[in-house]
């Protein structure tokens, strides 16, 4: 008679290993367990055309073990905040009024935002910031 081939361990399903590490925190700190706390992306900035001189939101929302601070990058390059442009409460960025002319400075390009907590960061998909040509003289 052939031995009997068990597996040693019952299978578990897809997520269950999540659910109990979500119970920790309720549970409060257990002697010799690890919990660790994943960064990740609830929004990420999607590609948008809009016309010059109208707004724009590009959206960027993190989740993860706080707090978590968000920079954005155009074409690479941090993005600092002015009269024009701010950083949302919660990680989006906001243009009151888009520029792109000849000769000026443009909001045209490609935008990233990069979410970062004391466990990493993250830095998410490129959005393209592009501009209507309708209407340009």
């Amino acid at each position: 008679m052939a031995p009997s081939l068990r597996p040693l361990a019952r299978p578990r399903p897809p997520g269950m290993l999540l659910g109990a590490l979500l119970l920790l925190p309720v549970l409060g700190p257990v002697p010799g367990v690890w919990c660790f706390s994943e960064l990740f992306f609830i929004k990420e900035p999607q590609d948008i055309t809009v016309t010059r001189k109208d707004p724009v939101v590009l959206d960027c929302q993190a989740h993860g073990e706080v707090p978590i601070k968000v920079t954005w990058l155009k074409n690479g390059a941090k993005v600092s905040e002015n009269k024009r442009i701010q950083f949302l409460s919660n990680g989006s960025l906001y243009i009151s009024e888009v520029e792109g002319k000849r000769g000026e400075q443009s909001d045209e390009g490609f935008y990233q935002c990069l979410a970062m907590n004391k466990h990493g960061a993250i830095l998410s998909q490129k959005a393209h910031l592009t501009l209507s040509r309708a209407g340009w003289k």
